[in-house]
């Protein structure tokens, strides 16, 4: 399960270890044409998903999907 994390803040290696623990987990951020701060995050095979939106304006958008057993 991913801990709730400030995705839009400076991290480094220690504090966000575990996002990427096992075989086939996915990172993935990127900055858009328009100026969006987006953060993609798919482990166990991608049964758990969290992707998350920071706007121009400082609004961030979280997504989380859990697909059941």
């Amino acid at each position: 399960m991913i801990k709730p994390l400030n995705i839009f803040k400076k991290n480094n290696v220690t504090n966000v270890s575990g996002i990427l623990s096992e075989p086939g987990d996915k990172l993935e951020a990127r900055v858009t044409n328009s100026n969006r701060k987006v953060v993609k995050i798919q482990k166990d095979n991608g049964n758990l998903k969290y992707s998350a939106t920071q706007y121009p304006n400082g609004t961030v958008v979280e997504t989380k999907v859990t697909k059941k057993k």
